[in-house]
């Protein structure tokens, strides 16, 4: 390589490391607004599911992005790696809106478009909604251990159009996690946690200002603390918080409503597992003391406590308990339901907000002693468990993701990610000197 030639392409790299770290950073200090979010609202490996079980593309742990199909089904490989082994599947996407019907269906079964060892999906009641975010989850555990969902080499599953045709061809997530079998099938002695009961909090002041995600995709991991947000009719803002085996979450939301704000009925706090399913204990028969709802002067607060992260809490046969909880990364998701009602003028409102999370326990008795095997690793706290981020036991811990600690947002992930840049470019420049990759199954 002509040596100016070499030296203007290393000064190209260096302008690019910085103008991307100073972008990143701007990012990170920026106030909120309606446009903010950390990055793209969906991701993953590109998958193509096909029409034809037979031809189905094979899918494992990981991240991917296919297109939702306008008819009929798309269809996947589940490919067991030990028997006993148990697979979550969730999938995700921003629906088109102001439509109701069913938004997407997973089942996964024994044979092509089977549902036997489960299904999930997602009811959209989304009328002046412009852009719903919609996912579900399906599990294939079963406490019993020689079930055929359990041991079958292969699995096979299928994603189902969309009720509303204006879906068809949107892009969405499928998540896979496959989640290693215990040591022993010693079920019936991990601890069954006892209900979490809420506990009113104390908002900081001042609150954290930071870039909230749109989805949980985006959204950006953060710490115990409050945060600051903007409240908007139809649209949802999300944060993600590491869980640990026996350890509980408490969202709480409080705002000050203006007396022409739209129905306030919408506004929900929703706290979502690893692989999107829903971990919240329900208070639909008596809401707690301290959550009220105001217009003016009257202020509002509303909330949500997660179940204990817990091996039984995994999936539960009981309809009553709403819980799909596994250690790792968990989201908080804060919805303002758009009405169709309300009128374009909605589409204005802004309500400042604050969003105060606290964890409460830690690791101690309930961890499952998972089998230790070459290429399934357990639930962990700091993963998403579909990212690349979980490590073995025995190896270096990860880098931390990027989090907001008491003083604001924390930035490792900017440096590291500029660092790897520079990295494969200059390593790329070495190599052309040298030369010129919900549902629940019963018995």
């Amino acid at each position: 390589m002509d040596r100016s030639v070499g030296a203007l392409i290393r000064a190209a790299v260096l302008a690019t490391f910085l103008l991307s770290t100073l972008s990143a950073l701007s990012i990170l200090a920026a106030p909120s607004s309606a446009d903010d979010d950390t990055g793209p609202a969906l991701a993953g490996t590109p998958v193509a599911g096909s029409a034809d079980p037979a031809q189905a593309p094979v899918v494992t742990t990981g991240r991917y992005l296919d297109r939702l199909p306008a008819t009929g089904e798309l269809h996947y490989r589940l490919e067991r790696s030990e028997p006993g082994s148990t697979f979550h599947v969730g999938a995700l996407y921003v629906g088109s809106g102001n439509s109701i019907g069913e938004g997407v269906r997973l089942k996964v079964g024994t044979t092509p478009g089977d549902q036997g060892c489960g299904s999930g999906g997602v009811f959209r009641p989304t009328l002046g909604e412009p852009a719903p975010v919609l996912f579900t989850t399906v599990s294939t555990w079963t406490d019993v251990p020689d079930h055929e969902c359990a041991v079958a080499d292969v699995l096979h599953l299928s994603v189902a159009a969309p009720n509303d045709a204006a879906d068809a061809d949107l892009a969405f997530e499928i998540l896979v996690f496959e989640e290693p079998p215990l040591s022993s099938y010693a079920f019936g002695v991990l601890p069954l946690p006892a209900q979490p009961a809420w506990t009113p909090l104390v908002p900081a002041d001042p609150a954290h200002d930071l870039p909230l995600g749109t989805t949980p995709t985006n959204a950006p991991v953060v710490r115990d603390g409050t945060f600051r947000l903007d409240l908007r009719p139809g649209r949802t803002l999300a944060l993600a918080i590491p869980l640990d085996w026996d350890q509980s979450l408490q969202a709480q939301l409080d705002a000050v409503l203006p007396k022409d704000a739209p129905t306030i009925d919408g506004i929900s706090v929703q706290i979502v597992g690893p692989m999107l399913g829903t971990s919240q204990v329900s208070f639909t028969e008596g809401r707690p003391k301290d959550w009220t709802a105001g217009r003016g002067s009257g202020r509002f607060r509303t909330g949500a406590q997660s179940h204990v992260v817990a091996y039984p809490n995994r999936d539960s046969y009981d309809a009553g308990i709403n819980t799909e909880s596994l250690a790792g990364i968990h989201y908080v998701l804060v919805h303002w339901t758009g009405t169709a009602e309300a009128g374009p003028a909605a589409a204005s409102v802004s309500v400042p907000a604050t969003l105060t999370l606290a964890r409460s326990g830690e690791a101690l008795d309930g961890v499952p002693a998972y089998t230790e095997l070459d290429g399934l690793i357990g639930p962990q706290a700091r993963s998403r468990l579909v990212d690349g981020t979980l490590q073995a036991p025995d190896a270096a811990p990860a880098p931390a993701p990027r989090v907001a600690d008491d003083d604001g947002p924390a930035i490792e992930l900017v440096v590291a990610g500029g660092l790897a840049v520079v990295a494969a470019l200059l390593l790329l420049l070495r190599r052309v000197h040298h030369h010129v990759k919900r549902g629940r199954h019963r018995r």
